[in-house]
């Protein structure tokens, strides 16, 4: 079948099984596509809703008006749901029940993709799982998820989960560096496999300074002694947005992820390689136990900012759990 071409020979089962399934009649009313940020979740699901409404008898061409709608997100019987903000709401699900129950031609597939599906709020899982014990004919769900298990056991037990496979890690960089990537290839590839996406990362000047200032806060606590928040302070115009914050706690966890592998005598796979000096200092100055509670520190604040906790705070408390003073969760 034409139109997975792109994608075949990375996600060669996941595909096999989709076409299979199709051809077979033998299509499921709700899938979980599983799999690390650029491994080509969307362009699967995409594809899938393709599948069922192209145009041409030998599907996917990719130029009929259904394949080209869907691929700029404007078919009526394609509906996408993303987070609002930093979750998907109940009011969302319940709009996607809305208008699909609005639809009068039964006869045509409809299929609704959800982005980030653990990001539902407990209310939005819910009521998403009233729809999925109750599928309509023709109607299919596909969830994307980097962690199926963040997505409600009921949920899990009434789809079909295709797992995607990673590229390892060296072939990812090599293709960033192909393709003009130099520098930061190594970091880019633990935050994403979509080439597309990493060189425009590597592109940013505001990505490049969010590293900088990863490595400043870092000195703060292995070298300067100064306080790592005034240090945000003076560069709160690089976090002053939810996603740039979101990042920035990324790549500090990535860099302690470097440093836990230099403390077990682990030195091939470093993604901060390029900054050995800074590494080796943090690998001098910590132990094995503080890198551990640093890394959970790190996964906490994240879990606070996901929570809509007050950002200055949110360090704060984060950077007071680094130098040691563990206190109550916000």
């Amino acid at each position: 079948m034409k139109g997975w071409e792109t994608i075949k020979d990375r996600q060669q089962e996941v595909v096999r099984f989709l076409i299979n399934s199709y051809q077979k009649n033998r299509l499921v009313h709700a899938y979980i596509l599983e799999g690390p940020k650029g491994v080509g979740k969307l362009f699967v699901a995409k594809n899938f809703a393709k599948m069922l409404l192209c145009e041409s008898d030998d599907r996917i061409c990719g130029t009929c008006r259904h394949c080209q709608m869907i691929e700029s997100d404007g078919h009526v019987n394609v509906y996408m749901i993303r987070p609002d903000g930093n979750s998907i709401k109940k009011e969302q699900i319940q709009e996607l029940q809305s208008e699909f129950s609005k639809m009068a031609a039964e006869d045509c597939a409809k299929v609704y993709i959800i982005e980030d599906a653990d990001k539902m709020s407990v209310s939005a899982a819910n009521s998403l799982l009233k729809f999925l014990e109750e599928p309509k004919a023709n109607t299919y769900a596909i969830m994307l998820t980097q962690n199926k298990q963040k997505l409600l056991p009921t949920i899990r037990s009434r789809s079909v989960i295709l797992s995607f496979k990673s590229l390892s890690n060296e072939s990812l960089i090599q293709q960033y560096v192909e393709a003009g990537v130099s520098q930061h290839a190594p970091i880019i590839s633990a935050l994403t496999q979509n080439i597309d996406e990493g060189i425009e990362l590597a592109e940013s000047a505001h990505f490049n300074s969010l590293i900088e200032l990863v490595l400043k806060v870092e000195d703060c606590f292995v070298k300067t002694n100064f306080d790592p928040s005034i240090v945000l302070a003076r560069h709160q115009d690089l976090i002053k947005e939810k996603d740039a914050q979101f990042l920035f706690l990324k790549l500090y966890m990535i860099y302690y992820e470097d440093v836990l592998k230099l403390k077990v005598g682990k030195t091939k796979d470093l993604r901060y390689r390029m900054y050995t000096a800074p590494l080796s200092s943090s690998e001098e100055a910590n132990s094995l136990a503080i890198c551990l509670k640093k890394l959970r520190a790190l996964m906490d604040a994240e879990k606070h900012l996901m929570a809509n906790a007050n950002v200055l705070l949110c360090f704060d408390q984060l950077f007071l759990e680094m130098k040691g003073g563990f206190i109550d969760a916000i």
